[in-house]
């Protein structure tokens, strides 16, 4: 039991990381309104459970579409299921000279709530 308790942290913990390692160098980045595709989608696997937020946005008329992965713990899953209904705005920065790839900046939100959640 406390094996799969240090598979689960573990887990976390490398989601959580590659979040903020994504989204270190985006500050400067453009900013984009997105929309949420698709209803969010919770998975269990190795690492404890995620959701996952599909969104489009138009960057320079362009439509391109985006994912992020965000690792949760208990009733974490189900408020970023809620924070993230199809139909949701919300801001993602877009790297300049790949704007097929965005980030989902805590910082860029207004809901001071999806900040204490992040990980």
């Amino acid at each position: 039991m406390g094996g799969l308790f240090i598979d689960i942290l573990v887990g976390y913990l490398g989601r959580a990381i590659s979040n903020w390692w994504r989204a270190l160098g985006s500050k400067k980045w453009p900013s984009a309104e997105v929309i949420v595709t698709a209803d969010s989608v919770e998975s269990s696997g190795y690492g404890g459970t995620k959701v996952e937020i599909v969104y489009s946005y138009r960057f320079r008329k362009e439509l391109y579409t985006g994912m992020h992965t965000q690792p949760c713990f208990g009733s974490e899953s189900e408020y970023m299921q809620n924070r993230f209904p199809k139909g949701r705005n919300f801001v993602v920065r877009v790297k300049p000279g790949k704007p097929e790839v965005s980030v989902l900046r805590d910082d860029d939100q207004t809901d001071v709530v999806l900040q204490h959640f992040s990980g």
